[in-house]
């Protein structure tokens, strides 16, 4: 079963859009969600190209984004099983999906294990309309699936998409609240989270996202898988969030896109002033940065 947004119906798309520095405010984004087929690329791209479509021809979409490891899978058995499956950052499959951005002139960003010399990482890429392509590398591995033959990256990663900056994280990543608040000082507004959750996961659509698109007050377009692969089970529940942590859209454990038209104004509104130096909170400036040094102390 699927909720969509209020006002998302296709009829709508273009309503209200208004252009801030040659940067649309506001902007249409969508989450896929579907069962992503072990060692099938073939499948798993033909499945993200028609849903991409779709995402376009009925929403209207800016940004469609995929489960992590969509591209090939999660559930590998071995490095060398995982590394098979994997293809270099310039790889055919990413080619294809930047074809396909240019075509439908919309953002894409999908999962896929990555080979980078003798490294092996779990990767977010991110398809421009315009050509251009990045890649963000999972930064926080668990001892689980793919993560549990990858390397871990080393950076984090904001691009500067054609509707505004973009964040973007991969599953785990998002339990540590860190990497969304270090990408949304460095001035994101939408953070995308591609994801793989299991039954335990339930904690990050009932908490997680809610708790950081609040405490950063940045969008959040969590995309993940359903189905079952070699007895692992996931969940669905993709989500878009506004900066207050409202559900704007949400699936339950079906395939299915959901949309949702974001202004991304919003998520420049760091303060919020209820009554004029009576009631007033402003979250960026009001940080202590000088009492957290700990924060990247080693734990023991």
């Amino acid at each position: 079963m699927q909720r969509r947004a209020a006002g998302a119906h296709p009829s709508l798309r273009h309503r209200g859009r208004k252009e801030r520095s040659g940067v649309l405010n506001s902007v249409k984004v969508a989450a896929a969600q579907f069962d992503v087929h072990i060692l099938d690329k073939a499948y798993n791209l033909d499945k993200m190209e028609e849903m991409s479509r779709r995402a376009k021809m009925l929403y209207g979409a800016d940004l469609v984004a995929f489960p992590e490891a969509s591209l090939a899978g999660y559930c590998f058995e071995s490095r060398e099983e995982a590394l098979s499956a994997a293809e270099a950052f310039d790889g055919p499959s990413v080619r294809r999906m930047s074809r396909l951005s240019g075509a439908l002139g919309m953002t894409i960003v999908f999962g896929t294990a990555e080979t980078a010399g003798d490294r092996l990482y779990n990767s977010a890429v991110c398809c421009l309309p315009d050509g251009q392509v990045r890649c963000y590398r999972k930064t926080h591995l668990p001892l689980l699936g793919l993560d549990r033959f990858a390397d871990p990256g080393d950076a984090l990663c904001v691009v500067n998409a054609p509707f505004g900056k973009l964040g973007l994280l991969v599953c785990y990543d998002l339990r540590f609240p860190e990497p969304m608040r270090e990408e949304a000082l460095r001035g994101a507004e939408l953070v995308v989270h591609i994801t793989n959750l299991p039954p335990a996961g339930n904690a990050y659509p009932d908490f997680f996202s809610r708790a950081r698109a609040c405490e950063n007050r940045v969008f959040l377009l969590s995309s993940n898988r359903i189905g079952t692969e070699r007895g692992f089970q996931f969940i669905g529940r993709s989500q878009i969030l506004d900066p207050t942590g409202a559900v704007l859209a949400e699936l339950t454990d079906c395939e299915g896109i959901i949309a949702a038209d974001i202004n991304l104004r919003q998520a420049g509104e760091k303060d919020i002033i209820v009554r004029p130096g009576v009631h007033e909170m402003h979250l960026f400036r009001d940080r202590r940065p000088e009492l957290y040094g700990n924060i990247g102390a080693a734990i023991l």
